[in-house]
């Protein structure tokens, strides 16, 4: 009896002891539990007082340095951390990888194809063959130099031809969220630029596509990225470069160029940010929704951001030492008239792509058109 009365005593302190653990407690610790990137389950709820732990792998080639990677960080990651945390039963754990240290430069689309982040930021600039209608502001030069205009157009073409978008989930797996605008495309040297015939025999560096801006000018294209701008001006690979103006302040272009030409090449759709299907469809649907609103915000900040910076990079340029020269728009256009018919060409080749090369590209001018933008030059649009 007594072996049983103290078995008895020691089963009810077990079953309290069990009781009282089990009971929440407003100065708990958060419980997380970790989901890795594209393990996520959708339907599974986390427990009451508890946090599961999101891991997302987020890249791009480009570093923090240039400012739509610094949007990237200062609105998108950012408001999506905040609302995840606040509003879902989850928390995201960011893995980021900036700067090509797991995705290449020009290798952003195939790295979040083939699942190496999950988010990426894609240069599109080095995507014209595989995202030609994305790409195409690219070949329509001296069109608009204002973000804010840009940013808007962008938002208007995007929201009448779903096309731009859908590419990404069709073709490479992936789920487009935001895009961005590159700020204006300036135009550092080691000699001073006027006008068009000041660079005939110059060896001009540029990225991708930009470098049929250049065509016609008498000048020799240089296949140029941003991170080779510095050291090929240093070593005269080439004595001029057409580069997105913010991020040559930020990589020190003017102590090798201290020249610089506000041509209004051009403000382009410039960066796509995309989610590895796979990671997306193992997503919980309020974290998709998350990030869907979070990224179609994106471009308004950005755009604002840019607009913002660019008035501090004339200021710091001259700070420097640097020369700037505004090229007149008679200049502009005769630069324009010089180039081979681009514009055609982009037409036929979205035509060849199986889009309405012709609609889109003559919506585009006139969307620009409706917020005072004049064209440049009477380009061969409907043949």
């Amino acid at each position: 009896m007594k072996k049983n009365r103290l078995f008895a005593l020691g089963m009810a302190a077990a079953v309290a002891v069990m009781s009282m653990t089990g009971c929440g407690s407003k100065n708990s610790q958060t419980k997380e539990t970790e989901i890795p990137a594209g393990q996520g389950d959708s339907t599974a709820a986390a427990p009451s007082g508890s946090k599961e732990k999101i891991t997302l792998r987020i890249g791009s080639g480009h570093s923090e340095s240039n400012p739509w990677i610094t949007a990237l960080e200062d609105y998108f990651v950012k408001n999506v951390t905040e609302r995840v945390s606040t509003e879902t039963n989850y928390e995201i754990d960011w893995v980021k990888s900036y700067g090509g240290s797991v995705i290449s430069l020009g290798n952003e689309l195939q790295g979040v194809q083939d699942g190496l982040v999950d988010i990426g930021c894609t240069i599109l600039v080095f995507e014209a063959s595989r995202l030609p209608l994305q790409d195409m502001v690219y070949s329509m030069p001296f069109s608009c130099s204002d973000p804010l205009i840009v940013a808007e157009t962008v938002k208007q073409m995007y929201a009448e031809y779903p096309e731009f978008t859908s590419t990404y989930e069709t073709d490479y797996n992936q789920k487009f969220i935001g895009i961005g605008v590159s700020d204006p495309y300036g135009f550092y040297s080691t000699k001073e630029v006027k006008s068009l015939d000041d660079v005939k025999g110059m060896k001009i560096g540029a990225a991708g596509i930009n470098l049929s801006w250049i065509e016609g000018s008498g000048a020799v294209g240089v296949q140029t990225s941003l991170n080779d701008t510095y050291q090929n001006l240093q070593t005269n690979v080439c004595q001029a470069t057409i580069q997105p103006t913010h991020s040559c302040v930020n990589l020190k272009v003017y102590e090798v160029a201290p020249y610089y030409l506000d041509a209004n090449f051009n403000v382009v759709p410039f960066n796509a940010i995309t989610v590895n299907m796979d990671t997306w469809n193992d997503l919980p649907e309020e974290v998709r929704t998350i990030l869907t609103e979070v990224g179609e915000g994106y471009l308004d900040y950005e755009a604002n951001y840019i607009n913002e910076i660019h008035e501090q990079d004339l200021k710091e340029l001259e700070a420097k030492g640097c020369t700037i020269v505004t090229l007149s728009r008679e200049e502009q256009e005769k630069w324009a008239a010089s180039l081979p018919d681009i514009v055609n060409g982009l037409v036929k080749s979205l035509d060849s792509a199986g889009y309405n090369g012709a609609e889109i590209v003559e919506k585009y001018y006139q969307i620009l058109e409706s917020h005072g933008v004049e064209r440049i030059r009477d380009w061969n649009i409907g043949n």
